[in-house]
């Protein structure tokens, strides 16, 4: 039965006054989940909402919290049903609920996971199965938790800095159609009875214009089947990703990010799995693409840089050359390199990983920092250049006329 969503209103023992959220497949059994936590006089009503994917914030908060209770040696069956008790969303609720059937069914817990393929990567399935092995779930369940919470700091703040010139590159893209549909049209009826003598800057403004306000609804309806086309084929086209890759690797300042957010992550990540006890090879596989027996096609997944350096690294590997002597400058500067084989030698090659990643976290956030100071005049030069052409296009044949005056 599909599960829904209700707010309640209500008192506890207490006679204090409780609201919050609860999913249940139906009205009566909110009621009774409601009741067997002690409260009374309840009040009900269905929030709808959309079967929406968990957000990265809401995935790592249950990881957070059950790593939490893990720690406090709560077991893990109550560990789930208090995480499910407090779930505020229907897909995320909907695993937890799988999770416990399987568990109770006889199945570990990184059985479950695995089952149910959804919200964790392939290298935290790998680490719950040691930790699991190893006697230290709860261990393992934290250090996950800890970097997806710094990979989600980045994320985040890589959103803030983003969300700026959206917004102002949004109104910008607005103010020119506005421009175009409502402002050019006037000066067009000025220049009515001299159109083949308009500069040919004004006239390409005034056929834009034309074909705008003509086709405004095509337009909309062809830039928004690009947009969903491009994201079909960006899952499954080889070709489209490595243009992708070349065309952000080729900016200045967003290739360095990239570059330095891949190798960032990509070290955080080995270094866990290392030292969780995963065999290198085993822990490198973790990073490629997985195709599931029941799947027709394969949908391609991550970042594709990283999984075709990780295959070259494999291959290299596999041929017995060194992890350090294996890797490409597309992934690890020389610098990294050097220390990578220092950390071999030394057999700390975990230890090292994690120096790398601090090292360049901070190359990193400064790149951020850098880019945030420098959006702002960028982008208050775009929109003025844009609007000002606009505005110089109409007004030309009136400098045009005004120099044959004199």
């Amino acid at each position: 039965m599909k599960l829904k969503m209700y707010r309640w209103k209500g008192h506890n023992r207490l006679q204090q006054k409780q609201q919050g959220v609860i999913i249940a497949e139906t009205e009566i059994q909110a009621r009774q989940e409601l009741f067997s936590r002690g409260l009374q006089n309840l009040k009900l009503q269905q929030n709808w909402q959309f079967s929406y994917r968990p957000k990265n914030a809401e995935i790592c908060d249950v990881l957070m919290q059950l790593a939490t209770l893990l720690q406090s040696a709560v077991p893990l069956k109550n560990s789930l049903h208090i995480l499910l008790q407090n779930s505020t969303n229907i897909p995320l609720t909907q695993w937890l609920r799988k999770l416990l059937t399987d568990i109770e069914s006889g199945l570990s817990f990184s059985q479950s996971l695995e089952n149910q393929g959804k919200f964790l990567s392939l290298q935290e399935l790998q680490l719950i199965k040691v930790g699991e092995m190893t006697g230290k779930l709860a261990n393992v369940c934290t250090q996950i938790s800890r970097h997806r919470q710094q990979t989600l700091a980045l994320q985040r703040k890589l959103q803030k800095i983003m969300l700026y010139p959206a917004l102002v590159l949004s109104i910008s893209l607005i103010l020119t159609v506005c421009l175009l549909l409502f402002i050019v049209p006037q000066f067009a009826e000025m220049y009515d009875d001299n159109q083949a003598q308009l500069p040919t800057f004004t006239a390409v403004l005034l056929n834009l214009s034309n074909g705008l306000r003509n086709y405004f609804w095509q337009f909309i309806f062809v830039i928004t089947l690009i947009v969903f086309l491009l994201r079909y084929q960006l899952q499954r086209s080889i070709w489209l990703n490595q243009f992708k890759a070349k065309l952000i690797s080729a900016t200045p300042i967003f290739g360095n990010i990239a570059q330095l957010s891949r190798l960032v992550g990509f070290c955080r990540s080995l270094q866990l799995m290392l030292q969780s006890g995963i065999p290198l090879n085993q822990a490198l596989s973790s990073f490629l693409p997985q195709t599931k027996s029941w799947q027709s096609s394969q949908k391609l997944q991550g970042d594709f840089l990283l999984i075709t350096e990780v295959q070259a690294i494999l291959h290299w590997i596999n041929q017995g050359y060194s992890f350090s002597a294996s890797v490409g400058s597309t992934l690890f500067p020389m610098q990294a390199q050097q220390m990578l084989q220092v950390g071999e030698q030394s057999g700390r090659l975990s230890t090292m990983l994690q120096h790398i990643a601090d090292n360049y976290q901070q190359q990193l956030e400064h790149k951020i920092d850098l880019l945030s100071q420098m959006l702002e005049p960028v982008l208050m030069l775009t929109i003025g250049t844009i609007i000002g052409l606009i505005m110089l296009g109409m007004y030309l044949p009136i400098f045009n006329m005004g120099a044959l005056i004199q």
